[in-house]
């Protein structure tokens, strides 16, 4: 029987602690010998309700030494009550004399479980909410909240981890991520950087703003470039450099400045099939690399740029190239245990190149304005457009590339209408003392180490494939009539067109290698299907 119930020891009141034998109190002991009455009931596995019959009998059946030390059986009531009370209260329910508040912990029994419930709900939405704001809301609601008393109320949503504290401090709690490939995820943010003279007035100094964009899986600055304003053309023309040096993005992650909410870059993602997304409002969490990245810049170049002695913008940025391609696309960061370049290249073969032709697409942007009736102006990003006087006081739709802002399209009812140019209004002479903005001082050290970053810049070094490695639609018509000796009717040409469309972007490589290939085998003068589908095997394989 010792065997079986495995209390030996614990009746006699003996514990072992550290290698010590440690004396119980007599409640402890209690507890303790009741435990090991129905150990064999709580601690072991009962393939069916028989054996677990046939433990019970035999606990049941014999004599057994109590703490008192008369030998007894156990009542099959007293093992019941036992058993019930470890597997409700856990040990605590084998100590004499359970107290009340012992029995009743986590249970509020004269309270309406649905009204706790709802009072919950009410702190979780808000958790500013204090109890006495809660159980006023239950009342509003019609619920009898005249039975919550507000400290039992306090007590329970402390207990289900609802207090104001316990909410925030579980909504700090973030969990480090990053996704599995290049180009799964931009990040993109801004900051004010360098000092500058001011172009239109080089008495004053003027911070540039700051545009990157980077990698989440392997760091690498895809593009960044120094501006001296925020204004969406200067965010597209980051954007599309980008594109160019890196491929697409399959999503893109901004801030929630306002630069970044525009129909016009929301319009362009849609036209790249690239998913546009925000990081949510003072919740800075998710923008970990991208704030590293400047954070990185700043400490890395912009303290030594602002000392370099720059004068231009052209020069800062050709100095800021030299800089992301030989220090930090170079250096080993810490994260990912390799340099961002080494990363970048491992997942080079499953990047989605871009054509310049398709970023062009893309970048036509398009925005719908008010002409003004009594001048002819259309507003569009601060600059001002003259219009003829034939739709002035019209609402028409503008296109515009990012690229040309010296004048734009107007287009009525889907047609279009005329090109309204630029409209530069006379600069106005300033009067009073020019206030003069405290630069800093050039140390040439620092100057010397701009011109290195600035001689260190080549266009050689840019991770993506050139730009004129892809074929335009009227680039591969003329490769193909080249390869086949023989100039191409309308209808051919319309078949190449379709065969570009459903295919691009085409490498001039991959297009010459399949022309030379079915051509050593059939010669020219076959049908064109028939060199298209080599063209469409190797387009099909690269793609995968």
């Amino acid at each position: 029987m010792q065997a079986l119930l495995g209390f030996s020891r614990l009746q006699a009141g003996v514990v072992m602690a550290g290698g010590q034998e440690m004396i119980t109190s007599e409640s402890e002991k209690a507890a303790m010998f009741r435990f090991g009455v129905i150990a064999p009931l709580i601690c072991r596995k009962f393939e069916n309700k028989r054996e677990e019959g046939a433990a019970r009998t035999e606990i049941l059946s014999q004599e057994i030494r109590f703490p008192d030390g008369a030998m007894r059986k156990v009542p099959e009531r007293t093992l019941r009550s036992w058993v019930d009370r470890y597997r409700k209260f856990g040990l605590d329910g084998l100590y004499d004399g359970l107290r009340k508040d012992r029995q009743s912990k986590g249970r509020f029994q004269t309270v309406n479980e649905a009204i706790l419930k709802r009072a919950e709900e009410l702190r979780r939405e808000l958790p500013e909410r204090s109890a006495k704001t809660v159980i006023q809301l239950l009342t509003m609601e019609g619920l009898p909240a005249e039975t919550v008393k507000l400290r039992t109320l306090q007590r329970h949503l402390k207990r289900v981890g609802a207090t104001c504290a316990q909410i925030k401090k579980t909504g700090q709690i973030h969990q480090r991520w990053e996704q599995l490939y290049a180009n799964d995820l931009w990040h993109g943010d801004t900051a004010h950087t360098v000092w500058l003279p001011d172009p239109i007035n080089p008495n004053k100094m003027k911070r540039t703003k700051l545009i990157a964009f980077v990698d989440d899986a392997t760091r690498v600055c895809t593009h960044a470039e120094f501006y001296f304003d925020e204004k969406l053309p200067n965010l597209i023309d980051t954007f599309s450099k980008a594109l160019l040096k890196r491929g697409k993005p399959r999503r893109l992650l901004l801030d929630n400045a306002f630069i970044f909410h525009s129909t016009a870059l929301e319009t362009m993602c849609a036209e790249l099939e690239t998913e546009l997304s925000f990081c949510r409002p003072r919740r800075p969490q998710g923008k970990g690399k991208i704030e590293r990245l400047i954070r990185t810049i700043k400490e890395g170049f912009v303290n030594e740029a602002n000392r370099g002695g720059f004068t231009r913008l052209e020069e800062l940025n050709q100095a800021f190239q030299g800089w992301l391609e030989t220090e930090y696309h170079q250096r080993i960061h810490s994260e990912i245990d390799q340099t961002p370049l080494e990363r970048w290249q491992r997942d080079e073969d499953k990047l989605l190149a871009v054509t310049p032709q398709h970023i062009r697409r893309a970048l036509m942007l398009r925005a719908q304005r008010k002409v003004q009736e009594q001048t002819g102006i259309v507003y569009l990003d601060g600059l001002e457009y003259l219009c003829s006087k034939d739709v002035a006081g019209q609402t028409v739709e503008v296109r515009w590339h990012v690229d040309t802002v010296d004048s734009i399209e107007v287009w009525v009812a889907g047609a279009f209408k005329e090109l309204a140019r630029l409209y530069e209004r006379p600069t106005a002479v300033p009067r009073g003392p020019v206030v003069e903005v405290e630069s800093y001082p050039t140390i040439a050290s620092a100057k010397a180490r701009m011109t290195q970053f600035r001689a260190a810049t080549s266009a050689s070094s840019q991770l993506g494939p050139p730009t004129d490695e892809f074929l335009t639609v009227d680039d591969f018509v003329k490769l193909v009539a080249r390869f086949l000796e023989r100039g191409l009717v309308a209808q051919e040409q319309e078949r190449l067109a379709e065969f570009f469309k459903a295919f691009a972007p085409l490498r001039r490589a991959d297009v010459e290698a399949g022309l030379k290939k079915s051509i050593s085998v059939k010669g020219t003068a076959l049908h064109l299907r028939y060199y298209l589908q080599y063209l469409e095997q190797i387009a099909t394989k690269k793609r995968k």
